[in-house]
């Protein structure tokens, strides 16, 4: 279905939510009617087998969706920024349901007696689920189906008091604005020496994220693997219209016309980059595109899938890795600086600075100090922790 159709389902998915509150209850409801009602976790052993998948594609499948939503959230939190530097305000969200996870309404009258529990240090290990609306996400205004249907169920839009001010004042600065705005895409090339319009065009879409399209076929990538989309046509619904001849350096798929019964070879050229073998996948989504999934031999950047295709700017695109991915070493230091960060929006020491302070206070009245018999004065030293 049109992803612009989904909103349809809000109202379903939003009972669902209410009834689970929490993420892992949430996810599991989808997955245990995938287990029970399809075939979607059946291992596919023999080609001739029609019910199941080759081993992980299923898993593939569930990676490719989390990675779409994902990569759009990325591009969303961008033009925010992007916005907020040319001094414009993103659109408010029109509408927040917060989503209780407590057992019994006893829990509820409970709180509301004792007042609302103080913040979680820690984030959110219950996993407790706030849904947003169409306009918080960005969605377009022929979008939101789902948010016309609450209206007509008498749902009335909410803008908070601070969200309106927000928006007076960014109408109040347009008026006093008297030089002409800079186009977005000149703005953002003064703002950044490597952006490419080209790039960001294909950053804007998931299949060619960090990537690009081409004439049959498009490519995304991450620091470890590929995912290639190739176009096929109405006709193709059967894996038995399609060759897929893959080595380390060479890709070749190729599409059974099934009117004249030749074959099409919308690829056939060689790698940049070696990629392994083994735990290289395809598969086909009937009437749409083959998808083949190529995993690096090395964690570098490709800046074209195949030797004969025009390069792109690896300068432009998305260089980060996930959290999870990166070494202990590497996590620990991000926790760290994220924990000091937290710790002087709080206005309090950091663990750096607790330290220098333990240090001064032992050589405060030792002997030979200029402080000796004075109360501990820590301000009266300039003592940079940054670098320490």
């Amino acid at each position: 279905m049109d992803r612009n159709n989904r909103g349809i389902y809000d109202n379903a998915l939003l009972g669902i939510l209410s009834n689970e509150g929490q993420i892992l209850p949430f996810l599991d409801v989808f997955f245990d009617f995938l287990y029970r009602r399809t075939d979607f976790f059946r291992i596919k052993t023999d080609t001739s087998q029609k019910m199941g998948f080759p081993p992980g594609v299923a898993k593939k499948f569930v990676q490719l969706a989390f990675q779409k939503y994902y990569n759009l959230t990325n591009e969303k939190l961008k033009r925010e920024a992007a916005l907020a530097q040319e001094g414009e305000i993103p659109p408010p969200a029109i509408e927040t349901v917060e989503v209780e996870t407590t057992a019994a309404d006893d829990d509820d009258e409970t709180e509301e007696e004792n007042g609302p529990a103080g913040p979680n240090p820690e984030g959110n290990p219950e996993g407790k689920l706030r849904t947003t609306t169409s306009a918080e996400n960005g969605v377009d205004e022929k979008e939101k189906i789902g948010e016309a249907a609450s209206e007509r169920e008498g749902t009335t839009p909410h803008v908070s008091r601070n969200e309106k001010e927000k928006e007076s004042s960014a109408e109040k600065g347009e008026e006093q604005q008297t030089s002409t705005p800079k186009p977005p895409e000149a703005a953002n090339e003064g703002q950044d020496s490597d952006y490419d319009p080209v790039q960001a065009r294909f950053q804007s879409n998931p299949e060619s994220y960090n990537g690009a399209i081409r004439d049959n076929y498009s490519w995304s990538q991450s620091i470890y693997d590929i995912d290639v989309r190739v176009k096929v046509g109405r006709d193709v619904s059967s894996r038995n219209q399609i060759k897929v001849d893959l080595t380390h350096t060479h890709l070749r798929v190729k599409v059974l016309n099934i009117v004249d019964g030749s074959w099409s070879v919308p690829i056939d050229d060689d790698f940049p980059w070696r990629v392994k073998l083994d735990d290289c996948i395809w598969t086909l989504v009937p009437e749409d595109h083959v998808l083949v999934n190529l995993e690096k031999c090395e964690e570098r950047w490709w800046e074209q899938l195949l030797v004969s295709e025009p390069k792109i700017n690896v300068r432009a695109i998305d260089p980060s890795k996930p959290f999870e991915d990166l070494d202990a070493e590497s996590q620990a230091k991000i926790q760290e600086l994220a924990f000091n960060n937290m710790q002087k929006q709080m206005g309090r020491k950091t663990p750096k600075q607790e330290k220098v302070e333990n240090i001064l206070k032992e050589a405060w009245d030792k002997e030979g100090s200029p402080f000796r018999g004075q109360p501990f004065d820590p301000d009266l030293v300039n003592i940079s922790c940054d670098n320490l």
